[in-house]
């Protein structure tokens, strides 16, 4: 069973998920009855599951985490998670890829408070940027202020991280925020809340800190 979701999930390093516009309702149709073979034990069922929404749960793991190989790891465990609970889903609950973010996304939360157990202090660590080219010094600073904010959103505690994450993408509601952290519409907007103000603070005392040096 294992071989069977690393031999779909391995490719979704090239895939990123589709961005045209469908038909939503019959996405979740037929993710029902994708759900339902899987728990009559239907590897196939999985594999044409992990191919329509692996993708977005890697970028998802990706954007989380920082790194390849920890999405990698994740991808495989929310689909092996869905392998092994599908035939306890519920159809008159929460939308199957609904179901899917809230088992990946704890999944995320489950391993960055691993790692804060191994660590002593800060955050993972982000590679080094590739020097830029002579003269590229708007490109140096687009460099540095992303680095700086990706730093930000790390730092944050991993459920307002997660929230802001899934906002970020531009096409989720807060109901369905709520829905994929298992959590109450009002708390994720709190979360969202404290998340942003966070980083307003922390871009707030980069430019205070930017332009004192300039004043000197």
């Amino acid at each position: 069973m294992a071989a069977s979701i690393d031999a779909v999930a391995g490719p979704l390093n090239r895939q990123s998920h589709p961005t045209t516009h469908v038909d939503t309702n019959a996405i979740e149709d037929g993710d029902a009855m994708l759900l339902a073979r899987i728990g009559r034990g239907d590897e196939r069922a999985l594999a044409e599951l992990v191919q329509r929404h692996g993708g977005r749960i890697r970028s998802l793991a990706l954007r989380f985490t920082g790194s390849a190989a920890d999405a990698e790891d994740i991808v495989q465990d929310t689909f092996w998670s869905v392998w092994r609970k599908a035939g306890r889903w519920d159809a008159r609950g929460v939308k199957v890829l609904t179901w899917i973010y809230r088992i990946a996304l704890n999944r995320c939360i489950d391993l960055d408070r691993r790692r804060k157990v191994r660590r002593a202090v800060g955050l993972d660590t982000v590679d080094d940027p590739v020097e830029p080219a002579p003269g590229a010094e708007h490109r140096a600073v687009v460099r540095d202020e992303l680095k700086a904010v990706t730093a930000d959103v790390k730092a944050l505690p991993a459920r307002q991280r997660a929230a802001i994450l899934l906002a970020s993408t531009g096409d989720v509601a807060t109901t369905e925020i709520a829905a994929r952290l298992g959590v109450s519409e009002g708390a994720a907007e709190q979360l969202l809340v404290r998340a942003r103000r966070t980083l307003r603070q922390k871009k707030m005392e980069r430019d205070a800190v930017g332009d004192g040096d300039r004043a000197r």
